[in-house]
This record gives C-alpha cells, sequence and structure tokens, in this order.
C-alpha cells in the first residue's frame, strides 16, 4: 500500500471519527493582559485558575515597567493592561492606542505622605524634598495637593526616584517628604520622628478617583473582538465578586499567581477598595451606577470628620457621579503644566463605557454586585 493511501485511509477514518464525536471544538480565544506585581491587579489570577472566562486562554504577564507594558500593548503582545489611571492619560496623550474600559480598585489609605516631625501641613512643604516616580500616581498626588494649597509646584524639589528607593531615602534622611504606597510607606515610617501627613484615605481621593487604578486595553482589539473583550471583563468582575465573598480562598490564589507570601496581600488589600461593576458604572455615571463614594463597604474605616475633599478642584461637590471623564482631564491639565505631557488628550479618546454598560444591560451588576472589603482582613 502507498504512503499516499494510507494518507487518505487515515484522513477518512479521522473524518467518520468526528462526524461521530459532532462538531469540532473551537480553539479557545487567546488573551494577553499585562500587570505589575500589585495584588489589586491580580484577580486576572482567580479567572485563570477557576477558568472564569469562556472560551478564553488567558495570559498573565507581569511587565513590571510602563515603558516596557506600552510597547508590549501597542506591538499587540498583549491585549490589555492594568495601570493607573493617570498613566494612562499620559499614555493617550502620547498617541497609545488604549481605551480605558474598566476601573479595577481605588487607594483607600494604600497611599500614604511620610514627612519628618517638623512638617505638619501641606504649607510646610515650601523649600523641601519630596520622593516620587516621575508621571506616577504619587507624583500626581503632590501636583494636586500644591494646586489645592494654592502653592506653586516649584515650591517643592521633586527627587525622581522607584517606590523602593524613596522610601530608602528618606530612611537615611536624603529626602524630607515620601510619597509612597505600602510595604514601602511602612519602611518610611520607621525613621525616628516620622509620621504620616495624610493618607488617600484621610485625603479623600476616592471620592473622584484621584489614586485610581484602572484597565485598558488596545483599541483595534476591542474594535476587532467585542464579544471576546465582554467576556473577559465579566469574567473580571465574577472573579473580583468571588473573592469578596471568599477572601482568605481569594488571597492564596493571588498570593501564588504573584510568587507572595499571604500576608503581603493582605497588607496591600488594606488600603485598597477593589470596585464592582456598579460602581464602575457610578464611574463612568451610567445610569443605576453609584461611585464609591455613593456606596463605601460597610465594614471600611471612615475619613476623619472635616476631612477637606476635592470638589473645589472641579467646581462641584465632593463626591460626584460620572467622576471619570473630569478627573481625566485634570489629570492631563495638571501633567501639562508640569511639563509631563507635551499635549491634551480628550476624555472622551481614552475613555470606554461600553463594555460596562453592556454588561449592566445583561444584568451582571445584580449578579456580581458584593461591596466587601477584602481589606477588613488585612490588619496587621
Amino acid at each position: 500500500m502507498s504512503l499516499g493511501r494510507v494518507s487518505t485511509g487515515l484522513a477518512a477514518a479521522s473524518g467518520l471519527a468526528l462526524m461521530l464525536l459532532g462538531p469540532a471544538v473551537q480553539a479557545a480565544e487567546k488573551v494577553s493582559v499585562a500587570i505589575i506585581s500589585f495584588s489589586p491587579y491580580a484577580p486576572w489570577y482567580i479567572v485563570k485558575e477557576k477558568g472564569l472566562a469562556k472560551d478564553i486562554d488567558l495570559d498573565i504577564k507581569i511587565i513590571e515597567g510602563i515603558t516596557e507594558k506600552n510597547a508590549a500593548i501597542s506591538s499587540g503582545q498583549v491585549q490589555c493592561m492594568n495601570n493607573t489611571m493617570d498613566t494612562l492619560v499620559l499614555a493617550r496623550a502620547g498617541d497609545l492606542p488604549v481605551k480605558v474600559v474598566a476601573f479595577s480598585n481605588l487607594s483607600y489609605g494604600l497611599d500614604k505622605m511620610v514627612v519628618t516631625k517638623d512638617i505638619n501641613k501641606v504649607e510646610d512643604f515650601k523649600g523641601k524634598k519630596f520622593g516620587a516616580d516621575y508621571g506616577f500616581l504619587n507624583h500626581m498626588w503632590m501636583l494636586l495637593t500644591l494646586k489645592r494649597a494654592g502653592m506653586d509646584q516649584k515650591s517643592v524639589e521633586h527627587v525622581v526616584m522607584l517606590p523602593q528607593d524613596s522610601a530608602a531615602a528618606f530612611a537615611s534622611g536624603g529626602i524630607d517628604i515620601d510619597v509612597n504606597y505600602d510595604p514601602f510607606a511602612a519602611q518610611s515610617l520607621k525613621r525616628e520622628g516620622s509620621k504620616v501627613l495624610k493618607s488617600s484615605l484621610t485625603d479623600k481621593t476616592w471620592e473622584r478617583g484621584l489614586i485610581s487604578d484602572a484597565i485598558a486595553c488596545n483599541e483595534g482589539w476591542l474594535k476587532e473582538k467585542p464579544a471576546v473583550a465582554k467576556e473577559l471583563f465579566r469574567a473580571w468582575f465574577e472573579a473580583v465578586n468571588w473573592w469578596k465573598e471568599n477572601p482568605q480562598a481569594g488571597d492564596e490564589i493571588i498570593a501564588k499567581g504573584l510568587n507572595w507570601p499571604v500576608p503581603d496581600v493582605k497588607l496591600n488589600q488594606h488600603g485598597a477598595i477593589m470596585l464592582n461593576l456598579n460602581q464602575n458604572m457610578g464611574a463612568f455615571g451610567l445610569p443605576g451606577g453609584k461611585p464609591l463614594c455613593d456606596s463605601l463597604p460597610a465594614e471600611a474605616p471612615k475619613a476623619p470628620a472635616g476631612a477637606n475633599g476635592w470638589g473645589t478642584l472641579f467646581n462641584g461637590p465632593d463626591c460626584a457621579p460620572g467622576y471619570a471623564a473630569p478627573t481625566w482631564t485634570m489629570f492631563n491639565d495638571v501633567y501639562v503644566a508640569a511639563g509631563v505631557a507635551q499635549k491634551k488628550a480628550d476624555a472622551s479618546s481614552g475613555l470606554d463605557s461600553s463594555i460596562i454598560d453592556g454588561l449592566a444591560k445583561d444584568g451582571i451588576a445584580e449578579k456580581y454586585n458584593s461591596n466587601k472589603w477584602i481589606g477588613r482582613l488585612g490588619e496587621q
């Protein structure tokens, strides 16, 4: 028997087998997401571990550098990425083809301004040195703090450092203010006489999403694969909901994915609130949604009475639905004024609420509606 006849016979047998087995199984769509080593970005590991994303082969890449992450999403190496809201504004202003599709979490005490003992108010920042990365949320927080106090941004010297380096510089006496997040802020507090002047909880940055994290996707991919994108984010909100209802098991999955000890996950989550779908609707200003400031978890700590909000910077109330677009514009304006961004990108070019809206219309907001605070288990 010739080789050709063997091939023909095998093909016929294979075809018969497929007919007997039924329709061919469609291969899962491969989707890659990029995160940094940060637990509020890591519910993707729950999605993957529990197989929540139907017909999606999820690949999670840890890419620590912002430039490298932007390059990956621009080239198509990854389809979506978690990042801070302000860095995504910068990315869009730099013509990166991304759209912010959802908001993962808001800082709720995770970020802190640790200062020396002689600093008791923002006005005392004048002539001091602060450490923060360049064009990153802690840099933005300082710029907004100075703007609200009516101080020139040049009244404080910015020493550009990565978070771990800023904490080390503060501990050794090299800078006066460390604008940072835990666990690095906790390291800075080991300096004698140091203290927390304010945190994202006491400063109420969560009312307007001023220290917020978002998920953005390549806009070409969003247009090409809308059904895949919608299922990806449905699975994200299912994972967040499951984590809130199963905090210990969720912490363990996250720790395994990040290769962290579980206590480190608890510490990170102690200062962050994971947003459910309804709170995303509130951020975008969609009907029926409530922003976090109108829907805080019952067991979350409250800001001190009399703490100042940020409404004055927006010529409106401190707590407002639909804050995403005004905050985007504020970030862009502040970064342009500081020379961090060279041009402006309209919020409409960078925000895309269509997936959140579609999921809401599918009833997902009612299905995954847990508002428990995972951080309540993170007390040390």
